[in-house]
């Protein structure tokens, strides 16, 4: 289980930190965001690779892909906060922030029933 929870964290903070970086770093011109892609191309595979095989092992093992999937969106969520925060420099409302997490903490604890 410890590994379908690293492979779940790996794979959603190597997509969120690629998303963040880009709307820090690269200009929203064709060319630039292609090229960027591109460059990323290894690490977008490796995170699909760690999300899809977290995906099916942890299926194997808890019988309920809705609440893997919710938790997968859980983690990258709370990767994306965190980035936009530290790396791009937005400032999110704490409040709204809180109520968001505890809206799809409640959504994980329901499907998890």
């Amino acid at each position: 289980m410890a590994l379908i929870f690293a492979l779940l964290v790996f794979g959603s903070a190597a997509l969120s930190f690629m998303i963040s970086w880009q709307i820090r770093y690269i200009q929203p011109e064709f060319g630039q965001v292609l090229r960027y892609n591109l460059m990323m191309l290894p690490l977008i595979l490796a995170a699909n690779v760690a999300l899809a095989t977290a995906f099916i092992r942890g299926n194997a093992v808890l019988k309920n892909l809705p609440l893997l999937a919710a938790a997968q969106s859980f983690i990258y969520y709370m990767f994306i906060v965190a980035f936009s925060v530290f790396l791009v420099g937005e400032k999110v409302p704490l409040g709204r922030a809180v109520a968001g997490f505890g809206l799809i903490a409640a959504g994980v604890w329901i499907l998890k029933k």
